[in-house]
């Protein structure tokens, strides 16, 4: 015998209560968005395709307004790993048939959604920490000339932001994990 359970099976809900539990399905998403192998296999890839270009384009002396340019085009991969990765985690329950199960618990919906984007903002900074890296080493080369720009240093970080959050909007739009890949 089976029972599906309309509304939530604890009715006397503690106000704190639902930010602990985003915090803690945050975390958890978190951990696992970061141990996915696209994702893996896509920061290795950036990071060793920062390390091996690294100081071959400005022949010793680095224009650091041309350097922060060049950190924007690597973090893409990374996004669209982040893309189909946070869209595959949004629709975990749906391809396993346990989206009814949820009806029991505290959390709504849109918590479970603010959760899997809160995953997708340490993967952007993840990559904000490795665009700090790429520019820090080339501005502290003796010969580096001009000054970089914040805003386009935070392009490449913003991409696997909006990456993230436009798998998580296929995944609510389209119900289907085929629709990210």
């Amino acid at each position: 015998m089976t029972a599906v359970v309309e509304k939530p099976v604890v009715p006397d809900v503690r106000p704190g209560s639902s930010g602990a539990a985003v915090a803690a399905l945050a975390l958890f998403e978190t951990r696992r968005l970061l141990t996915r192998l696209p994702v893996v296999i896509a920061f290795v890839v950036y990071i060793g395709w920062t390390v091996w270009r690294g100081g071959k384009d400005w022949d010793g002396y680095p224009a650091l307004q041309d350097v922060d340019r060049a950190t924007q085009s690597a973090p893409m991969l990374v996004g669209l790993a982040v893309l189909l990765s946070v869209n595959h985690a949004a629709l975990r329950s749906r391809r396993h048939g346990t989206e009814h199960h949820f009806s029991v618990l505290v959390l709504l919906p849109w918590r479970r959604t603010v959760a899997h984007a809160l995953s997708a903002v340490a993967a952007a900074l993840l990559t904000a920490v490795c665009v700090a890296a790429e520019f820090g080493r080339e501005a502290l080369r003796p010969g580096a000339i001009g000054h970089g720009s914040v805003a386009e240093l935070l392009v490449g970080p913003l991409i696997v932001l909006l990456s993230g959050l436009v798998g998580l909007l296929m995944a609510g739009l389209v119900r289907s994990p085929i629709a990210a890949r």
